[in-house]
């Protein structure tokens, strides 16, 4: 059986157990977070994920355990990246972290070049923000030479979640052998095509800039901190028919 837990170990077997771990503007019916908490406890979501995780690693993977808004910290700079859902699996006997961000039509975030104009304004008014320090650390974990003058359109988000899909094995204090950041899109009846095409987009831009390889038409591998991380960009009609 998966373990649905919160960040406390506490279990989760309602929604409004999972609504507890949320603030209220971000708990909406139709919007991404009230949308995968529906998926997990009620639409058998972990087989969906055991699915499709299987068929791209190409071995059967078994979730083990969930933790909805799983923090991962990777630096010392305050509050870590925040996956909608951390997921705990096993494939062929090795252990798998899978981050998992979900999505209606919700952006991925303003771009790096925005993001680190903000961070220096912060530093200009407060010497020891960190904002500043982060996004460079951030730049420096892709293989690729990444700057803000060839990679200032790249959604922060993309680059803070796949950084913080990696890192889970320093939070946990334990190595993995596979790591994924799955990208989940729940096309409700609030998801907006064009803003989702939009964020499509951004993705694809990300995953060129950091030179992705494709596995598949829904996948791809990069590299991150020297570490094999697959991405999965997956759009769902929901509620499915």
């Amino acid at each position: 059986m998966i373990a649905i837990t919160d960040a406390q170990g506490r279990p989760i077997a309602s929604m409004d157990e999972w609504a507890a771990i949320h603030s209220a503007r971000h708990w909406r019916e139709g919007r991404s977070a009230h949308t995968v908490a529906d998926f997990i406890l009620h639409r058998n979501g972990a087989a969906h994920l055991e699915s499709r995780l299987s068929e791209t690693l190409g071995e059967e993977v078994a979730i083990n355990a969930i933790t909805p808004e799983r923090e991962v910290r990777f630096d010392s700079f305050g509050k870590g990246r925040m996956h909608d859902l951390g997921v705990a699996a096993t494939a062929a006997g090795h252990s798998l972290f899978v981050g998992v961000e979900a999505k209606v039509d919700e952006s991925f975030g303003g771009d790096l070049a925005a993001s680190y104009a903000d961070a220096q304004r912060r530093l200009a008014q407060k010497p020891r923000s960190k904002g500043v320090a982060r996004i460079e650390q951030l730049l420096g974990r892709f293989a690729l030479p990444l700057d803000l003058a060839s990679a200032g359109d790249i959604r922060y988000q993309l680059i803070h979640g796949t950084a913080g899909t990696i890192a889970a094995q320093q939070t946990d204090k334990r190595p993995y052998d596979g790591y994924v950041f799955y990208v989940l899109v729940f096309q409700t009846g609030l998801y907006d095509a064009a803003t989702g095409a939009g964020n499509y987009a951004d993705y694809q831009n990300f995953i060129k800039r950091v030179g992705g390889q494709e596995l598949s038409p829904l996948a791809h591998c990069i590299s991150v901190d020297g570490r094999k991380l697959t991405c999965i960009y997956e759009s769902i009609d929901y509620p499915p028919a």
